[in-house]
């Protein structure tokens, strides 16, 4: 019989150890045999020195993620607030997943559809692994990676197939108590020829009541349809010719809040009902590879179309403009959906040679992004344009034995024109450099600078159109202001600059594992968008901070522990829940696992997370409340086919609201946001034929 829950722990000690040391590449070499089945390293390029946590397919089934919280709540210095999925954003190091470049299968996730939610749309059971990069860094990271980067990999045919196997399917239900939430999914696949195969997917998630959070009540307009379905043709259709094609339909829709990630509230100008909405992602990818066997060709390319929307039916605005008590409001669509949406076209053409121990990554990237309305009543509303080119090297040198270089540049142009016809066009250089240094066989250290720039594109597409004044959002160009937003100065709409300077350690000896980080970062010039108009922060993003990560192995049992406190500030305050698009503060963050191989078949495991209360907040503002959460789940694989599982989140069934999710913005009143789930009993099988 062979022993799938052996195989399935060593390659979760492989993640743990990704995510501690991947950007030595000791780790490759040490760990071969395992880590070639993850394959993290090579599809996202090599990995660089810098934070990197990993997450592989084994441990998102073993904890049968089902959101993004759930895939990214291992790491300390990764919090995701929001409480429903719907309204989930990513904060690496307390800022915004908006200011990162995020990937899905290649495609780049641009734009920003709606601040009070999430924009990262992507379902687990089809996820082969992820990879977030945190600080700008890696010159072959990407267009805006002010604050770093997330790499989504999807699943293929040949990640699915058995050795041996030519064709098979999997079938998998699963049911979640809090919400009464049943999940089935079904995958087929198979090769075509020797080498190319294809895999159909399908993913159906929904519940019948609103989640219930710890305190008993259930939060209002929670009830999840989700539907995800995927087509992917891949493999080697001739010596060292890879080709990839692919489509993806993500979908969410329900009875939402106006603003997903809050309960009902009054506003006079747009209240917060319960409106239908939908949410949609569509994406068309196909990569072409090309390695002959050369130390100087590995070439791959990636052409994507990416289709990503927001759209609402029932919603209130303000009926007159100033509003005034009685505060009436009208339907602007006469009950018809509408909203607006981002499409994206991109190219990426990159290859790597190796020269002895040295290696290069170049290539150009090239995207467009178009930014719409989708108005039932009004026409002539103008799309908004942005071109971005780009260039970039990045090298990894083996200076002496003990001392590496890892270097890079990348150039940037970008070419926007908003609703308005104002053309802002802008160009920068990004250098990065970091030097790590081998101490010992177990300790290695290293100091590393890097700059990103982001030149003006498109804002949340939300914000295109105010309906009470009939007005569409304009750039600002005149001089700086203190007026527009009280205690901060904003002025003319222009490009994002980054600078991060860190400093790590890497340490490995036996069955113990460690490394560490220290940071400090600024962004220049950062974006703030009101009602009418867009501007740029005059007073500079500042993030400070620290992560401590350690991991420890015993024949049956792996244990890891981490910490870090990460200080976003603006203006000399605390990034708080009203700046959204940038990012918020958290208190210090504490994570710990344990695995346990019961069995070959059997697989137990442990995590919790708690977060200490946050008091460094914004004048007037209410602190945010600390708490611990602990998770336990269990795995069965008797043999290569079958496989049960429980899982038991928010264990002790706490009360509490994610730091990252809205809270009040005033020290008078509850947080606006939604709590998170209590406790959630999740049971699954699967099947594979």
């Amino acid at each position: 019989m062979s022993q799938p829950g052996r195989q399935r722990c060593s390659l979760l000690r492989s993640s743990i150890l990704l995510a501690l040391l991947a950007p030595s590449g000791l780790v490759v070499a040490d760990q071969a045999d395992e880590v070639q089945m993850l394959d993290v390293v090579r599809v996202l390029g090599q990995a660089e020195e810098g934070f990197n946590v990993a997450v592989t397919d084994d441990m998102i089934e073993a904890r049968q993620a089902s959101d993004l919280e759930d895939l990214l709540g291992h790491d300390p210095s990764i919090t995701v607030g929001g409480g429903a999925p719907v309204a989930q954003k990513i904060y690496v190091r307390g800022l915004e997943d908006t200011l990162l470049n995020v990937t899905i299968d290649g495609a780049t996730q641009a734009g920003y559809l709606y601040h009070h939610q999430g924009r990262v749309n992507v379902e687990p059971e089809l996820i082969k692994n992820v990879v977030v990069k945190a600080g700008a860094g890696n010159a072959a990271d990407g267009a805006g990676a002010l604050g770093g980067a997330i790499h989504f990999q999807l699943k293929d045919a040949a990640d699915m197939l058995a050795p041996g196997e030519t064709a098979g399917a999997l079938i998998k239900g699963g049911f979640s108590s809090n919400n009464s939430a049943w999940k089935k999914h079904a995958s087929a696949y198979g090769l075509l020829t020797e080498d190319f195969g294809v895999l159909v997917s399908g993913t159906h998630l929904k519940s019948t009541k609103d989640y219930k959070a710890g305190d008993g009540n259930r939060a209002s307009e929670t009830k999840q349809l989700q539907q995800d379905f995927l087509l992917k043709l891949s493999g080697n259709l001739a010596d060292n010719h890879y080709v990839s094609l692919s489509y993806e339909n993500y979908l969410d829709e329900g009875r939402r809040y106006s603003r997903a990630n809050m309960g009902a509230l009054f506003h006079p100008i747009y209240p917060n009902l319960p409106v239908d909405q939908r949410t949609e992602r569509q994406s068309w990818i196909g990569k072409y590879g090309y390695n002959p066997n050369s130390e100087l060709v590995d070439l791959s390319a990636t052409l994507y179309h990416n289709d990503s929307t927001i759209q609402k039916r029932g919603d209130l605005w303000a009926a007159a403009w100033p509003p005034a008590p009685p505060f009436p409001t009208a339907d602007y669509y006469n009950g018809d959906y509408h909203g607006g949406g981002v499409k994206s076209l991109g190219f990426d053409l990159r290859n790597i040679s190796r020269l002895g121990a040295h290696q290069f990554e170049y290539g150009y990237e090239y995207r467009t992004d178009t930014a719409y309305l989708v108005n039932p009543v009004v026409n002539g509303f103008n799309d908004e344009e942005t071109d971005i080119h780009a260039l970039f090297l990045q090298a990894d040198l083996q200076i002496f034995d003990n001392l590496r270089l890892s270097t890079g540049v990348r150039y940037d142009d970008y070419d926007y024109t908003d609703n308005n016809g104002l053309n802002i066009s802008d160009s920068g250089v990004s250098p990065n450099a970091t030097l790590s240094f081998d101490v010992t066989d177990a300790l290695e250290l290293s100091v590393g600078y890097a700059r990103a720039f982001k030149g003006v594109s498109s804002p949340e597409v939300f914000f295109l159109e105010f309906p009470p004044t009939g007005g569409t959002l304009s750039s600002y160009t005149g001089p700086n202001s203190s007026v527009v937003l009280p205690g901060f100065t904003v002025g003319a709409l222009q490009a994002e600059e980054s600078d991060n300077v860190e400093l790590g350690f890497k340490y490995r000896a036996g069955d113990f594992a460690a490394s560490g980080e220290l940071y400090r970062q600024t962004i220049e010039h950062a974006q703030y968008t009101s009602s009418t108009t867009r501007y740029s922060y005059v007073d500079d993003v500042k993030v400070k901070g620290y992560a401590l990560r350690m991991a420890y192995y015993m024949d049956d049992v792996s244990i890891n522990l981490g910490v870090a406190h990460s200080k976003p500030e603006i203006g000399g305050q605390p990034l708080s829940s009203g700046d959204m698009g940038l990012g918020t503060a958290y208190g210090r963050s504490w994570t710990l696992g344990l695995e346990y191989d019961y069995s070959a078949t059997i697989v137990l495991g442990w995590d919790a997370r708690f977060v200490e209360r946050l008091t460094d907040v914004q004048a007037g503002q209410d602190e945010k409340a600390g708490y611990g959460v602990h998770d336990l789940f269990a795995q069965w694989q008797p043999n290569d086919q079958l496989s049960v599982g429980i899982a038991i989140n928010n264990l002790f069934d706490k009360f509490y609201y994610d730091q990252g999710t809205y809270y009040s913005r005033d020290s008078t009143t509850d947080p606006y946001g939604l709590p998170e789930p209590g406790r959630n009993f999740r049971l699954y099988a699967s099947y594979r034929f």
